[in-house]
């Protein structure tokens, strides 16, 4: 079924991993040569930068193309077999593109894939959902998306349909509209059984397990989101939401929150799992800010500055721990860069974070103050 043989796709791997080391400083560049030389030329593809620009153009344009030609069009009928005749036609120009022209990453090709998957989705809506509920026209949509990205990442193994294959089972979940709460609970469990499936699947390689890294952490990182019962509040401003009693259920997801991003950063510290570990850290940072609106209490303009002096002194103290071990190791961690000479890079990539976000709003350059001219005119009395 996958498009691209697999030697290919274990090449790349592993000339990724080369690349990284290098970067890294892990090994010499008389090594890291060595080994690109026995592990084989790499595939050609764009830099991440690259990918993404053209990723997003074609995306556009291809939608734009569509967009014109079905908006004279109001039958759902006629819309549904125009948006299937379109994903046909961007599947077989992304099929083209990969087999005659050697396309492997490049984001153009990943962009047509996107696209036929979302506008199968949007045409089995058309025309399955026709006069039905919202409800079963969003299950409609939330399944074909589901089935379409699954046969997308099959078919050509992107980092971007394994996330869409998580994103429509929750669509899918929502659409039964089982209640606020049950549905809350429902995304959750199956997120989480989402993430233990993709971990723990026996006999996948490794360069699979890598691949769905993000997708890892797109559903760790879901599992407390969704739980969270004042996500919204946190985007608002610093009014008090007042101080309504906590009933079982929002107790209950107040230490969810906490929790669960903390048993993710314990299984990814164990494991040595980025996914989990960004994870957990970002979860913990979320709930700790959702405290303060689920309590009720007033938020204050100088609360994220209080936030980032904790981040600064939990960064020292790590890096403090971290020094005090063996060779300044604690077991596989350290606080030195990768290849590098000196330490703290935690410590100055969370003050950086901080600093980018100030508690409070830089004050505006000041009016401009003129000095007088020396040529005559309306300034001729001041200094020049």
């Amino acid at each position: 079924m996958r498009l691209f043989p697999a030697e290919l796709e274990e090449r790349a791997f592993r000339c990724g991993l080369v690349r990284d080391w290098k970067s890294a400083g892990l090994v010499s560049a008389e090594s890291a040569a060595k080994l690109a030389d026995s592990v084989g030329p790499a595939p050609e593809r764009a830099a991440w930068p690259l990918r993404l620009v053209l990723f997003g153009f074609s995306a556009l344009c291809f939608g734009a193309l569509v967009a014109l030609f079905l908006k004279d069009f109001n039958d759902r009928a006629i819309v549904g077999v125009g948006c299937l005749i379109a994903a046909a036609a961007a599947i077989a120009a992304a099929e083209t593109l990969i087999r005659a022209f050697a396309f492997h990453r490049h984001g153009v090709e990943e962009a047509l894939v996107a696209s036929a998957v979302g506008l199968a989705a949007f045409a089995a809506e058309r025309l399955v959902g026709r006069g039905a509920g919202w409800h079963f026209s969003t299950a409609v949509f939330a399944s074909t998306l589901t089935a379409a990205a699954a046969l997308a990442y099959a078919r050509y193994g992107y980092r971007l349909a394994a996330i869409a294959v998580a994103g429509g089972l929750g669509l899918l979940v929502v659409a039964f509209d089982a209640g606020e709460r049950e549905t809350r609970v429902l995304l959750a469990a199956l997120y989480a059984a989402l993430l233990a499936a993709v971990t723990l699947a026996p006999g996948l390689p490794r360069r699979e397990r890598e691949r769905l890294e993000l997708g890892r952490f797109f559903l760790a990182l879901s599992v407390p989101l969704v739980l969270n019962l004042r996500l919204e509040h946190l985007a608002g401003g610093y009014d008090s939401y007042g101080r309504a009693a906590l009933d079982a259920f929002s107790r209950a997801t107040l230490a969810a929150i906490f929790a669960i991003p903390a048993a993710w950063l314990a299984w990814g510290l164990a494991s040595r799992a980025r996914a989990l570990i960004w994870a957990g850290a970002l979860g913990l940072l979320v709930a700790q800010c959702s405290v303060k609106p689920y309590l009720g209490i007033a938020r204050h303009s100088w609360d994220p500055a209080l936030l980032g002096l904790e981040l600064i002194v939990a960064a020292y103290a790590l890096k403090r721990w971290l020094d005090a071990g063996p060779g300044g190791r604690r077991g596989a961690y350290s606080s030195e860069d990768a290849g590098g000479e000196r330490g703290g890079g935690a410590l100055g990539l969370l003050a950086g974070a901080i600093a980018a976000a100030p508690a409070s709003a830089p004050a505006g350059p000041g009016a401009p103050r003129g000095h007088g001219g020396g040529f005559g005119g309306g300034g001729a009395s001041g200094s020049y």
